[in-house]
């Protein structure tokens, strides 16, 4: 007795609640999988993104003082010859009106008496007890933001924008005998720095709660937003090593993603206090994953819920015991027929004749013709006549002597309506036995909207890649563009400055004192190095030959600028004799030079390698570039997405596919990463739609 009702609570509980038992086991791992991939890779992405805003607006600042920095450095040497109080002031006003950042520029005596200064502000003023003229004195002094105490009212009356705050870059002058004569000064408009905080968090409707503040040495945040977390974790950031994101709770315990950046004015004795902080809630960045599990969840859920219901439902009602065998077949065979009834998919089954025996409703909506009218009819009706010879075919079979019950076959088919209309159905045929006579069974289901849909997502996948096509051909000719701006404006501008450096320091008397030489040394050191700068950006942004004499020069080039950093990692170029003088399409070979130009850099800067082989074979019709380095090489992980936080291999995935080319990247057994670029002359032509996979009622053509 104990073993009859073990085995009915078996039957009629465990068994029906065992799908949905499944189903929700599924659900609980789809869940901890967004939770630990999706999640895991949003995070970082997110850290990185945080980490990369304050270090672009720190960067930035620095850039942003060093420059005026030099530029006030430029305006004082002036101060050696006898340029007259007029003449200095147009240089000092032509200097502030090329910048918005510029308030007010000007120049004072020893004694902190304003000699001259821009808009003739002040001039005859003494601001010996400012702090611009009290550090000025000592050297290249920096003051950071403070409100327009002096010249608050003089600009108002005057008719000028008035700051709201200012920050003061302030330096002493000497007379032609190199002795002090008093400082040089300029105040500085801080809305410029929020206008560059601004440009770094990038367009307001993708911040996500992205925040980025200007904070200085005691921690007051000077522009932007402070952080909702507390003080004490706000002093723990500041004084943590910087330029590494890091995760803080605020107040109630929510994550917050935060990253410190100092502001350095390169190649400059100009020194400042300022630390750049940025800062992102963890649940905004998050938020993306939290409604993918809710989704998941409802979605699961309710799948689930049916799964468990229609589970329970027929399990209980298959198995409840019978002692008749009668009944048993007899309500069995009517499940059956009511399963067949209710059942969603069409049913149609067909005598060794070919005519029709089953007909369920399901299959009535599909074809719109009524169960009473088909059951008798050939099946030629619901069949367009193209379609007729695979199915006789199965009849013929059916009415053999061997013929075996079972699946047969099954695929795409078309079917035809009652209105004409072709209908693209998912079939699976099987063959039965019933009463000694054998039918064919067709399981229809209506799969149109979804052929449709595949064939809408094939089309979309072809709009996509002529898309990435056209940006990368974007990208191209912005960089044209940008680099023909560098060479024409910027270029010839950094040129005049050399020019009329080089024609003031042939103005100078040679007795000047070693101060004084040391600091036109430095000028003319920094004018030299943003020629060269330029210059890099020029080669950055259009590689050189590539367009005169093609893709093997523009490498050898390449690989010639970078030899000299590369030390002790040996560069090498190895083209094939047959493809010495080949040229590929333009796009081609742009496409092919930017790929090896991210490999080689890639594996100077991370293989660890002792030499790296850039190879180029080919012929008119393809192209094979492949770049080999013998260093430590990439895990599987970074084989197939590249390193965290860099998306170097994707960015080459990208420009192989937008010139329909393959790419792809192999370890080496001992060690080092091979890189390949396939590319190979396509003839595009049309073709038929070939989403239809099957022929008729039987196995997929």
């Amino acid at each position: 007795m104990p073993s009859t009702h073990s085995r009915d609570r078996v039957l009629n509980w465990v068994l029906p609640l065992l799908p949905a038992a499944i189903a929700f086991l599924l659900l609980c791992l789809v869940v901890v999988a967004v939770e630990r991939t999706v999640a895991d890779e949003i995070k970082r992405r997110a850290s990185f993104r945080v980490e990369l805003t304050a270090q672009l607006y720190a960067d930035q600042l620095s850039r942003t003082l060093a420059h005026r920095a030099a530029e006030l450095v430029l305006m004082g040497e002036m101060s050696r010859s006898e340029i007259g109080v007029n003449n200095w002031r147009a240089q000092m006003q032509r200097l502030k009106d090329s910048s918005p950042s510029y308030v007010w520029i000007g120049a004072t005596d020893a004694e902190g008496a304003v000699e001259v200064a821009s808009d003739a502000l002040l001039e005859g003023a003494s601001i010996a007890t400012r702090n611009v003229f009290v550090n000025g004195r000592d050297g290249l002094w920096f003051g950071s933001l403070h409100p327009p105490v002096v010249l608050q009212e003089l600009l108002r009356v005057n008719g000028l924008p008035v700051p709201a705050e200012l920050a003061d870059i302030a330096m002493p002058i000497y007379d032609a005998a190199g002795q002090p004569r008093g400082i040089i000064a300029s105040h500085l408009d801080a809305q410029s720095f929020e206008e560059e905080r601004q440009l770094a968090l990038g367009p307001l409707a993708a911040r996500w709660q992205l925040r980025l503040a200007l904070v200085d040495a005691e921690g007051r945040v000077l522009i932007g937003d402070h952080p909702a977390i507390s003080e004490q974790a706000w002093h723990e950031l500041l004084a943590a090593p910087a330029e590494q994101s890091r995760e803080v709770l605020d107040e109630r315990g929510a994550p917050y993603l935060l990253s410190r950046h100092t502001v350095r004015p390169l190649d400059s004795q100009l020194q400042t206090s300022w630390q750049v902080v940025s800062s992102q809630p963890l649940s905004t960045a998050l938020a993306p994953v939290d409604e993918l599990k809710h989704r998941v969840l409802a979605w699961g859920g309710g799948a689930t819920l049916l799964l468990g219901l229609a589970g329970f439902a027929l399990s209980r009602h298959l198995s409840r015991p019978y002692s008749e065998t009668e009944r048993h077949l007899r309500e069995q065979g009517e499940v059956l027929s009511a399963v067949i009834g209710s059942a969603s998919d069409a049913v149609i089954s067909v005598g060794v004749d070919g005519r029709i025996s089953l007909f369920n409703p399901a299959a009535a909506r599909v074809f719109g013709h009524s169960a009473e009218q088909m059951i008798g009819q050939p099946l030629d009706v619901l069949l367009p006549r193209s379609h007729l010879a695979l199915y006789q075919l199965y009849l013929r079979g059916l009415a053999k002597p061997q013929a075996t019950s079972g699946p047969i076959g099954m695929g795409l088919v078309t079917g035809l309506r009652a209105d004409g209309q072709e209908l693209d159905l998912e079939v699976s045929i099987s063959q039965i036995t019933v009463s000694g006579n054998r039918q064919l069974t067709a399981i229809l289901r209506d799969v149109s909207e979804r052929v449709r849909a595949e064939r809408a997502l094939t089309q979309s996948r072809l709009e996509l890649s002529e898309l990435t096509q056209r940006l990368l051909q974007q990208e191209k000719q912005t960089a044209r563009k940008l680099a023909q701006t560098l060479h024409d404006q910027l270029g010839q501008t950094l040129g005049a400055i050399r020019l009329s450096f080089d024609a003031l320091c042939a103005m100078l008397p040679t007795d000047l004192a070693a101060k004084t030489l040391e600091r036109e040394r430095t000028l003319a050191q920094l004018i030299e190095t943003a020629n060269h700068e330029v210059r890099q950006a020029l080669v950055s942004l259009r590689p050189p030959f590539l367009d005169e004499s093609g893709l093997q020069a523009a490498l050898a080039y390449e690989l010639q600028a970078r030899a000299a950093d590369a030390e002790p990692v040996a560069l090498r170029l190895d083209v094939a004799p047959s493809s010495f003088d080949l040229r590929w399409p333009a796009d081609v070979e742009y496409a092919a030079f930017m790929v090896a130009r991210e490999a080689l850099a890639n594996a100077v800067l991370h293989a660890r390698a002792d030499e790296v082989v850039v190879h180029v074979d080919g012929a008119p019709a393809w192209l094979h570039l492949r770049v080999t380095d013998d260093g430590a090489g990439l895990s599987d992980e970074q084989l197939a997405a590249g390193r965290p936080g860099h998306l170097g291999i994707v960015g080459m995935r990208e420009r192989a596919n937008a010139i329909g080319a393959r790419m792809d990247v192999k370890g080496l057994p001992g060690g080092g990463t091979v890189i390949s670029l396939t590319w190979e002359a396509q003839t595009v032509q049309g073709s038929a739609d070939q989403g239809r996979q099957g022929g008729g009622l039987g196995y997929p053509a």
